[in-house]
């Protein structure tokens, strides 16, 4: 059987924050994880209320849960609890898990223990793993609009092609219409190489990032007569595969979307090494728009967070836009600092 002693020990080594707290509110005891939690000593905790360690927003009504859980105390497993928000010391709130087991000393005083899980780690994974999801999705909604927009037009063009090719008696014009549908077959086979291109571009599997961003370039020049001027560095050796990708992802829908939107016919892509981060810059001197932080942008922000990277926006209606997209690199850097930018 464990001695008095031996709870001690356990309540010390437990690797989750933990606080005694009366029936009153009162913390009477932490273990060492609280303190490092809360960033407060256990001189200044002990004796305090518990709702110091509560956002001063939400005392009043973490008070009243108090009360009321004090008038039936139950025990409240970690995960099938609330999720509230502590503050540390120095102010900042950081997002916990608390699970309560409420019981009595030995000196019979009523006691509830309770544990804190800081979930900042887990609230992170959650939004990364949805922002996967929703990469995922964007990915199939864009896909889905160019197979519609695109190769199902022709193959509707086509098909009545065909059917008139069948009715067409004179010998001449049916060789002409044979000639015309043997050349919308071809840019049907391109349109697909292009989709495929894509999905995975085939440089990309061959770490030459430079190469696929100018074939997606070319594309859209050839597509839509839209041009970019590109000032692309050799980054590959400085990205692994996944950031890699996200950056093609990113700097592909940043022009896709200037070049629907902005009202100009040409855009200026740079990638550089700067500093440790691999930097593109995409910008246009169009209509720009009025920024809230996240319009149409949401898919680029996600996929620069899934790789540890971030994207700032300059825009304003009729100032042009400038997206800039950093991302770590992981292999050799330019040590010449930001100097350039």
């Amino acid at each position: 059987m464990l001695t008095e002693r031996d709870y001690g020990v356990v309540f010390e080594a437990s690797p989750d924050a933990m606080l005694i707290v009366d029936s009153k509110g009162t913390i009477q005891d932490l273990n060492p994880q609280a303190v490092a939690m809360f960033g407060w000593s256990r001189e200044e905790l002990d004796g305090s209320p518990v709702e110091r360690l509560v956002p001063e927003a939400s005392r009043g009504r973490h008070e009243r849960h108090r009360r009321h859980y004090g008038e039936a105390p139950r025990a409240r497993p970690m995960g099938q609890g609330l999720e509230l928000l502590a503050l540390r010391r120095d102010g900042a709130t950081i997002p916990v898990e608390i699970s309560l087991s409420p019981g009595r000393l030995a000196s019979g005083q009523e006691h509830v223990i309770c544990t804190v899980r800081d979930i900042t780690g887990w609230k992170r994974m959650r939004q990364l793993s949805r922002a996967m999801v929703t990469a995922v999705e964007n990915e199939r909604k864009r896909l889905s609009r160019e197979l519609h927009d695109e190769f199902l037009q022709y193959l509707v063009a086509l098909k009545i092609r065909v059917k008139l090719l069948a009715s067409e008696p004179v010998e001449k014009d049916r060789e002409q219409a044979r000639a015309q549908i043997a050349g919308e077959i071809d840019d049907a086979m391109r349109g697909v190489k292009r989709m495929v291109r894509g999905l995975l571009p085939p440089e990309l599997e061959h770490r030459r990032l430079s190469s696929a961003l100018a074939s997606a370039f070319r594309d859209i020049g050839e597509v839509h007569g839209f041009t970019v001027h590109a000032s692309l560095d050799r980054v590959d050796e400085e990205l692994d595969a996944a950031a890699a990708l996200a950056l093609y992802r990113i700097v592909q829908e940043a022009v896709t979307n200037a070049e629907r939107h902005a009202r100009v016919t040409e855009a200026t892509v740079t990638v550089r090494s700067v500093g440790g981060a691999v930097i593109a810059e995409i910008r246009d001197e169009g209509c720009g728009f009025e920024f809230d932080g996240h319009t149409g942008l949401t898919s680029m922000h996600e996929r620069a967070a899934l790789v540890g990277g971030g994207i700032t926006v300059d825009t304003a209606p009729g100032k042009g836009t400038t997206i800039r997209v950093t991302v770590p690199a992981v292999g050799p850097v330019d040590e010449r600092g930001l100097d350039r930018w």
